[in-house]
């Protein structure tokens, strides 16, 4: 049995499961239990866990521009599904509209993982979350300040201290666990080059006070090292990507316990343009942001930096979706096995208790094998900590 934790298994021992918790790890007399499963010869593990998904980004923007809101939750349920079956029993979705899906999910009414909403990620006008491509000056003149895609409740604009502290309790009110907020450019966007600053100090700043009085924390949308720094002082605790560091920000990052989230395989993905991107400037971005990652990479192991969560990043097509797996081995890939394998269960579930009270999942712990923590586990034939290919292979789940 691999806990999540240590680099040794634990063999030769039983689990109870009482309620979808795990009340007793050893021997355990069964003569009693209502259901056996012999896992003989396998490994036990926690069920995986991705701390950066976007659930129903289903298909590249312009194409969900032109979308229902009904087509999306339909793709949405369909992607959550096969998220499970991969072995996904928890996720946290970094901007979208997903209480409805995570309400039936908790109730039967449909199946896919545990789901940490931050309902819409916030930016400011000319952001990341601004995804008025579509002749976005005219509609700006004529009073439709909206995209399609804005109005499905995957993006908010909100400009100035007011604005922030308005959209964090909006995202709070409608059911986010925690606050994403976009603190610098993207590559995927449009309108703002990826060195831009997003948000004001103070604006910033708002976010994290309107979160931390409600307990949870802000994740923020980040590349650059000047915009790090930024978000650093105001208070933010996720750094999502974090592709361009310098020494400064990972000694910052280090000190203060930021966690990092960054996707090395999907914005390979983007780099290769195997993932739609609007036009020529982003995918130039995504080059650039394509060779930063890995000298980031670089600093995070010069200082031993160990807030380090599973994050894929995935949006756009459903093949997109589908190669969730693959970031797990690009991580061995970069750090090693057990980097990889805590960074899937463990972490993610430490990252996640910043949510406090507004965590939707307080009976247990998630991402590890203790007494008292969820039954979310995988049976996988091998032993993991020799190579994450035996949690990979589909046939394991």
């Amino acid at each position: 049995m691999f806990n999540g934790v240590d680099e040794q298994l634990l063999k030769n021992v039983d689990l109870l499961i009482e309620n979808n918790l795990i009340t007793q790890i050893g021997k355990v007399d069964d003569s009693n239990a209502e259901q056996i499963i012999d896992a003989e010869g396998k490994t036990v593990m926690p069920g995986l866990i991705d701390a950066h998904v976007h659930i129903t980004l289903s298909a590249g923007f312009n194409e969900l521009d032109g979308m229902t809101r009904e087509e999306i939750a339909i793709r949405s349920a369909r992607i959550s599904e096969e998220m499970l079956m991969r072995g996904f029993t928890t996720i946290r979705d970094v901007a979208g509209n997903t209480l409805g899906l995570k309400n039936s999910i908790d109730k039967g009414y449909a199946k896919g993982p545990r789901i940490l909403p931050c309902m819409a990620a916030i930016s400011q006008t000319c952001g990341h979350s601004d995804y008025r491509q579509n002749q976005a000056q005219e509609r700006l003149a004529s009073g439709h300040e909206d995209s399609p895609l804005m109005k499905t409740g995957a993006f908010k604009v909100a400009d100035g201290r007011a604005e922030v502290l308005k959209a964090v309790r909006e995202q709070l009110f409608m059911g986010a666990s925690q606050i994403k907020v976009m603190a610098g450019g993207g590559a995927s966007s449009t309108f703002d080059p990826l060195d831009t600053l997003q948000y004001t100090l103070d604006e910033m700043k708002a976010a994290v006070e309107a979160a931390s009085d409600y307990g949870t924390y802000v994740a923020a949308h980040i590349h650059t090292a000047p915009a790090m720094k930024r978000a650093a002082e105001a208070g933010v605790m996720s750094f999502e990507h974090a592709t361009i560091m310098d020494d400064e920000i990972a000694q910052i990052v280090k000190e203060k316990g930021i966690w990092l989230v960054p996707s090395y395989f999907t914005s390979s993905l983007i780099a290769e343009r195997k993932i739609p991107l609007p036009n020529e400037e982003t995918y130039r971005k995504t080059e650039r942001v394509g060779k930063a990652m890995f000298k980031s990479a670089e600093l995070i192991k010069k200082y031993d930096i160990q807030n380090l969560a599973f994050g894929t990043d995935c949006v756009g097509k459903a093949n997109v979706h589908e190669s969730q797996m693959q970031e797990l081995g690009a991580i061995e890939k970069t750090f090693d096995t057990i980097t990889a394998l805590r960074m899937v269960t463990s972490n993610c579930g430490r990252l996640f208790e910043l949510s406090t009270y507004k965590h939707p999942y307080q009976e247990g712990k998630l991402g590890q094998i203790v007494e008292g923590a969820y039954a979310d586990l995988l049976i996988v034939d091998g032993n993991p900590l020799e190579g994450v290919d035996c949690v990979m292979k589909d046939e394991t789940k």
